[in-house]
C-alpha cells in the first residue's frame, strides 16, 4: 500500500489571458512580482496558484488546501495571497532589482 503525501501549496503563480502560466521560482516571490517579471502580456493575469500534484489553482482553492494541510493558520480568510504563505513560514519578501 502507498503512503499518501498531504496535498500542499507549492508557489504562487499567474495565469495570462491566453492560458500561459508563469509559477514562481519558489515561495519568496509574489504576484505583483511575477506580473512585472512577465511584462504587460500579463498585466491582467489571474492570481493563482501550484499544488504539490502539479494543478494551478485558484487563490479560494489554494486557501482551502493550504488551510487543511497546516500551512497557515484558518484565520487566514477565503482566499488565499502570496504574503500568506511567506508570513507562515517566516519567509522575508524577496527584493525585486
Amino acid at each position: 500500500m502507498a503512503i499518501k503525501k498531504k496535498l500542499t501549496v507549492v508557489v504562487p503563480a499567474i495565469k495570462e489571458k491566453s492560458g500561459k502560466v508563469i509559477k514562481a521560482a519558489n515561495k519568496s516571490y509574489s504576484h505583483d512580482e511575477l506580473k512585472k517579471m512577465a511584462g504587460k502580456e500579463a498585466k491582467h493575469a489571474k492570481h493563482e496558484f501550484e499544488l504539490s500534484n502539479g494543478r494551478i489553482v485558484t487563490r479560494k482553492v489554494a486557501a482551502k488546501v493550504a488551510e487543511k494541510s497546516g500551512e497557515v493558520p484558518k484565520s487566514v480568510g477565503k482566499k488565499l495571497h502570496s504574503h500568506d504563505l511567506r508570513r507562515a513560514e517566516s519567509i522575508k519578501k524577496k527584493v525585486m532589482k
